[in-house]
């Protein structure tokens, strides 16, 4: 085991759990609104800016906050990562729930945890470079 395997921990998964699990609802939610036809009368710009800012400022705030915890950029990276992973699983799952092809569950996830893990790991060089830590 490696000097560096040591310092993994839990806390940035958990972080990225609970900030997913919140995400979750609210891309559910998102995709009801945005696929139904009876919510045709929504604006498509304001909601597409919703849509874009709310993942966004979520995979922001877990890896700033998992970073100003542990004081590692790597750890706002992560739960950034797990965020996006899992909203994006749920994204998928809630566009098969309305007919669409079943890859769109592969491809939230692979976008959603790549997304989330760079959104989270810039968040984390701000949160470090705010407190002063080496990053």
């Amino acid at each position: 085991m490696s000097a560096r395997a040591d310092h993994l921990t839990a806390a940035p998964v958990l972080a990225g759990l609970r900030v997913g699990v919140v995400l979750a609802a609210a891309v559910v939610v998102l995709a009801v609104v945005g696929l139904t036809p009876s919510f045709s009368w929504i604006p498509e710009a304001p909601f597409l800016l919703v849509a874009t800012l709310i993942p966004l400022l979520a995979f922001g705030f877990a890896g700033y906050r998992s970073a100003s915890a542990s004081h590692r950029a790597l750890d706002g990276m992560i739960a950034g990562a797990v965020a996006g992973l899992l909203s994006g699983a749920v994204g998928g799952l809630s566009y098969v729930a309305f007919g669409k092809p079943l890859l769109n569950v592969f491809v939230g996830s692979v976008f959603g945890a790549v997304g989330g893990a760079l959104v989270g790991a810039v968040a984390a060089f701000f949160a470090l470079r705010r407190k002063g830590a080496p990053s």
